[in-house]
């Protein structure tokens, strides 16, 4: 009997239209959509062309030097250099003094004017990029000073600084992208493929006045609970599962943030990890969602209770910032901000059984918790046949 009911509320929530959408094309564009956004933001950092503004009848032999230092430039008169930055025709303008090679010559300060828009990004990496190349400039100026004094340049160089990266930079940037597109994304296409579900097998049917049928059949109320919570779990689960295998594949067609990968060390650990941890969060949002939907005598109504829930998912994401970068095991105790935690440990490589142990033991209490109220919400006959 619990087959059959199991059976009858999968094939009446698959015949809504909302709930395909959301099960299957919501998780497919909206991964899509992301991961080709962020791979985009990656590549971008690798094809910077800005565009510079110099002065009126500034001499070639300055424009080849400035040429030389910043080959990615392209360089352009104006004749007010300013104006041309503000109006957002080039992204920064230089001025130099006329008389810059006689001063050089002469060993005199030369003054450097670079004008650039604080508001832009554009503008501020471009005024980044030029003021590190006239350091440079400098720099060789004054070897060159040096050489023709017979003076060692060597006497100037106080430090040598040499840096050295525990990890490639391009696959650093690309695993803080995972890590924070991954736990952001997967959770809410979890509640979003159980929400349909959770509003029209509990608050739908009070609407529709067919719960109470349901309820005088010789079928016992918990399992009616657990087919229908079943439901609705499973079909968050396959959400989640379907997002998984979504990225797996927009992976293979990234340049920059398929590196991001290469940073987890024990690639089959993290999945069976994430595996566990989608299901066991599926289950939960569902029971929540369950819950929400019980109270609720209607499917509109529900789904002002559940709506809340969703966006509350995307929450951890800020709180990330003041949670330290070091593993901190009491915070995977609270729910989707250790799914958050467990992504970002694993891509620095600092995840261990014990965190996973803990973020999967917190939904297994929380599940055991909240599992009696809706138990007694769906046995209060009253509060299930609705107004």
């Amino acid at each position: 009997m619990f087959k059959t009911i199991f059976l009858k509320e999968m094939k009446d929530v698959l015949r809504d239209k909302r709930s395909i959408t959301l099960l299957v094309l919501f998780p497919i564009l909206m991964m899509a959509g992301l991961t080709i956004f962020y791979d985009k933001i990656l590549t971008s950092d690798h094809e910077d062309e800005f565009t510079m503004a110099v002065e009126s009848g500034t001499d070639s032999e300055l424009l080849a030097q400035i040429g030389t230092y910043l080959p990615t430039f392209t360089i352009e008169t104006y004749s007010n250099v300013q104006k041309a930055v503000e109006n957002k025709e080039v992204q920064i303008g230089i001025a130099l003094d006329p008389e810059w090679k006689g001063k050089l010559e002469l060993q005199e300060t030369v003054p450097v004017k670079i004008i650039f828009d604080p508001g832009s990004q554009d503008s501020s990496k471009a005024s980044t990029l030029a003021m590190a190349a006239f350091t440079k400039w400098q720099q060789d100026t004054v070897q060159l000073r040096l050489a023709g004094q017979n003076i060692d340049s060597s006497v100037v160089e106080v430090f040598q600084i040499e840096a050295k990266a525990t990890k490639d930079e391009d696959n650093a940037i690309a695993s803080f992208m995972l890590a924070i597109l991954i736990p952001l994304l997967i959770p809410i296409a979890i509640a979003n493929g159980s929400y349909p579900s959770a509003t029209e097998l509990f608050a739908g049917e009070k609407e529709k006045k067919t719960i109470e049928a349901l309820l005088i059949t010789p079928v016992k109320p918990m399992k009616i609970l657990i087919a229908k919570w079943l439901t609705i779990a499973l079909l968050g689960i396959f959400t989640g599962l379907l997002c998984v295998g979504v990225i797996s594949v927009l992976m293979n067609f990234t340049t920059e943030l398929k590196k991001g990968l290469a940073t987890i060390i024990n690639p089959a650990e993290f999945v069976t990890m994430s595996l566990v941890l989608i299901i066991l969060f599926a289950i939960f949002i569902a029971e929540v969602q369950m819950i929400l939907s019980m109270l609720a005598n209607s499917v509109k109504e529900a789904g002002y209770y559940i709506t809340p829930v969703i966006g509350i998912i995307t929450f951890p994401m800020l709180f990330m910032f003041f949670a330290g970068e070091t593993l901190n095991l009491p915070l995977y105790l609270v729910p989707v901000m250790n799914l958050f935690l467990f992504v970002r440990d694993a891509f620095s490589g600092q995840l261990t059984a014990s965190a996973f142990a803990i973020a999967a033991g917190s939904y297994v209490l929380l599940i055991a918790f909240l599992f009696p109220i809706a138990v007694k919400l769906f046995g209060n006959h009253r509060l299930m046949l609705g107004k």
